[in-house]
C-alpha cells in the first residue's frame, strides 16, 4: 500500500512539473527579450509577439504590435537611467518606424527644471529625464498607447506631444492603469512626461477647496430654507 501511495504521489509531481513546463513554454513563444550593449539597435518586431529591449542594462522599452515593424532605435540609456517604457500599436498595415530617446530635447528648450506655458494656461515643469521621438510612414493609419512606469515623482504628471506648427507643449489626457501613466495617440512625434508646476498646483488645490466650500455653504442654507 506505502508503495502504491508513493508512485502515485510520484506520477501526481511529475504531471504537476510537466504543466508548469508547457504553460512556461507558452508564454515564453509570445515574449522575448533582447539585451542591447549599446545605444542602437535595427531589428524588425513581429506581429502579436511582445518584445522588451534593455539598453546598458538600464532602459526597457517594449513593444507590442499588431502588425510587423522595421525599427531602428537610438536610445541614450546611460542618461536616462532606468526607466520603463511600452508602446502597443495597432495598425493595418505594416510600418517602418525610428525611435529616439534622450534625456533632454535642447533643441526643443526641453531640459530638467525648465518650466513651460502649457495651451490650457497651467505651467508645467519637465523632471522626466524621458524624452521621445518616434517617426514613421505616415501614411499608415494606426492607434497607440505610450506606456511608462509611474514612479512617486511623476505619478501626477501628463504625457504631452511637441505641437512644431505652434511650437508648444501640449499636454494630453493621461491616466494610470497597472502601475504606468498611458496616453492614446494617433499620430508621433515628440513626447514626455510633464507634471504641473507646484505654484499651479497650489492654485487648483485652492479653487477645489473654494468650489467645496461654496457647495457646502449652498447646501446648509438650503436644508435651513428646508425645514
Amino acid at each position: 500500500m506505502k508503495k502504491l501511495t508513493k508512485i502515485v504521489v510520484s506520477l501526481f509531481a511529475l504531471s504537476m512539473l510537466f504543466t508548469l513546463f508547457s504553460t512556461s513554454s507558452v508564454v515564453a513563444a509570445g515574449e522575448s527579450s533582447v539585451d542591447v550593449p549599446g545605444d542602437t539597435i535595427q531589428t524588425q518586431i513581429q506581429a502579436n509577439n511582445q518584445v522588451a529591449f534593455t539598453f546598458r542594462q538600464r532602459t526597457q522599452l517594449r513593444f507590442n504590435s499588431s502588425v510587423d515593424i522595421d525599427i531602428d532605435i537610438n536610445c541614450d540609456a546611460l542618461r536616462i537611467g532606468i526607466k520603463s517604457f511600452e508602446i502597443e500599436i495597432e495598425s493595418d498595415q505594416d510600418m517602418q518606424m525610428n525611435m529616439t530617446c534622450t534625456e533632454e530635447q535642447s533643441e526643443l528648450g526641453l531640459l530638467k527644471g525648465n518650466t513651460y506655458q502649457i495651451r490650457n494656461r497651467n505651467r508645467y515643469r519637465y523632471q522626466e529625464g524621458f524624452c521621445l521621438q518616434i517617426q514613421s510612414n505616415y501614411s499608415t493609419q494606426f492607434q497607440a498607447k505610450l506606456k511608462i512606469q509611474a514612479t512617486n515623482e511623476n505619478r501626477l504628471g501628463s504625457w504631452a506631444f511637441y505641437d512644431e506648427t505652434s511650437e508648444e507643449w501640449i499636454a494630453v489626457p493621461t491616466t494610470i492603469e497597472d502601475g504606468y501613466l498611458i496616453a492614446e495617440t494617433d499620430h508621433f512625434s515628440y513626447w514626455t512626461i510633464l507634471l504641473l508646476a507646484p505654484e499651479d498646483n497650489i492654485m487648483l488645490f485652492i479653487g477645489l477647496v473654494s468650489i467645496i466650500g461654496i457647495v457646502a455653504i449652498v447646501s446648509i442654507i438650503y436644508l435651513k430654507k428646508r425645514k
